[in-house]
């Protein structure tokens, strides 16, 4: 059996040639697995050239039915040759599934036309189209929303952290946050394991720094006043997202992140007054490619001998980061949440100090004068996308039934296909 895999405007053909008996049902099964990205819904069955096909081979066909219909999808067989068709009448199946003549007219029913980008019925703006990619806005909240930053990323940068830096914060108060934290039965058993971490409608993900770089994640379902969050840095949302906007780009390489708060940014400067230079925002999407790092090494001043400069230079770099240029995870669910500063705008509104602790110069943005931008992202496996949920319930739905397969400071290059995103226009940055 041979099997080759293709995408028609989203829906998977999966084109069979041989035998649909034990063996080649294995074949179709493992490629099923591999195949679905959490965003596909539909699939077409080419069997023109499959002559042969047993119960094993209708189970499979069963198989990808059940996950298509788990999907909200359709499932069309075209092409069906007389012998298999005979099977499947002997069977009891052919009205089980959709038999078409043609892989055209397969894709056609498999069509997803009646499924909107929209996050609710009524947008309130009209959408916009910039380089390919779909942009609709729904105007939500207008009470303000500002930035609680706590620690110092230069510090972080630079190793110097201890255990006085800690701090505590409770589960409840940290709906949307990034940063560099641990969780543990107190504050010395948690500091030589500050990692990565985020933390999304209260439920705290990170990747401890214990060498088997593995994410771990708690997610609170009752009273969690005993069990506390410790940070070295970490940046809080307070406040409601102002506008959620959803996005689709006509290229399967996706947009990049730095291009997402490029867009955002632009728009803000021509019709938010309340813009002033710095935005927050949480997106659930498609990945087209995750590209970043994870601190591997907790940044205590204990460990940093030598260290003359930041973890993020040098030779030094190695010892303290590991990076993935390469871009990872197409096609798997991204969520992230971070901020991003318009370098070219007056940010003489913020405190220069909370600011700074903020944006500290990180050495891996030099060069990128019209945006800073720090985000983290956690990449979910196992839960299909669903473009008709609004962000709340997309990101509630992930945390619940999603498989947590990885955490990254996500590089600017990183790119979605896909997504919605909440965006908070960010009136004030304080630290604690």
């Amino acid at each position: 059996m041979q099997i080759t895999v293709t995408r028609n405007d989203g829906i998977l053909v999966f084109l069979l040639d041989g035998r649909l008996d034990g063996h080649g049902a294995g074949i179709l099964e493992e490629a099923i697995r591999s195949a679905f990205h959490d965003d596909d819904t539909a699939a077409t069955v080419d069997m023109s050239s499959v002559g042969y096909l047993s119960s094993a081979g209708i189970r499979t066909l069963l198989t990808l039915a059940k996950e298509v219909k788990r999907r909200g999808g359709v499932m069309a067989l075209a092409g069906v040759q007389e012998y298999p068709l005979k099977v499947l009448k002997m069977a009891g199946f052919q009205s089980i599934f959709s038999i078409v003549p043609t892989v055209g007219e397969a894709i056609r029913i498999c069509g997803k036309g009646d499924v909107t980008l929209s996050l609710i019925d009524e947008l309130s703006l009209p959408s916009v189209t910039k380089d390919g990619v779909r942009y609709q806005t729904e105007v939500a909240e207008v009470a303000p929303a500002g930035l609680k930053v706590r620690g110092s990323l230069d510090t972080l940068l630079h190793a110097r952290i201890t255990q006085d830096d800690l701090k505590e914060a409770s589960f409840s108060s940290i709906e949307y946050s990034f940063g560099l934290g641990a969780l543990g039965p107190d504050a010395a058993s948690s500091l030589p394991l500050l990692g990565e971490m985020i933390t999304l409608h209260g439920t705290m993900i990170w990747l401890p720094t214990d060498g088997n770089d593995t994410p771990d994640f708690l997610a609170p379902a009752g009273d969690t006043m005993d069990i506390p969050v410790y940070t070295a840095f970490n940046v809080t949302l307070e406040g409601p997202f102002h506008e959620y906007v959803s996005f689709e780009s006509d290229d399967p390489a996706g947009v990049s992140l730095a291009d997402l708060y490029r867009q955002i940014i632009s728009a803000a400067r021509v019709r938010r007054r309340d813009f002033k230079g710095i935005i927050a925002l949480a997106i659930a999407g498609v990945s087209a490619g995750v590209t970043g790092s994870s601190i591997t090494r907790a940044p205590l001043k204990e460990y940093s001998g030598g260290l003359s400069g930041t973890i993020m230079e040098g030779d030094a770099s190695g010892d303290w980061i590991s990076t993935n240029e390469y871009p990872l995870y197409q096609g798997d669910t991204l969520v992230s949440f971070g901020v991003g500063v318009d370098m070219t705008a007056d940010l003489s509104a913020y405190d220069p100090a909370a600011l700074h602790a903020l944006a500290s110069t990180h050495p891996a943005k030099r060069g990128e004068e019209d945006l800073s931008l720090h985000n983290h992202g956690v990449i979910f496996k196992g839960k299909p996308w669903d473009r008709n949920a609004d962000l709340g319930r997309q990101i509630q739905a992930l945390i619940d039934t999603g498989e947590v397969t990885d955490i990254r400071h996500l590089s600017d290059t990183t790119r979605l296909r896909r997504g919605k995103i909440g965006v908070a226009y960010i009136g004030a940055v304080v630290e604690e």
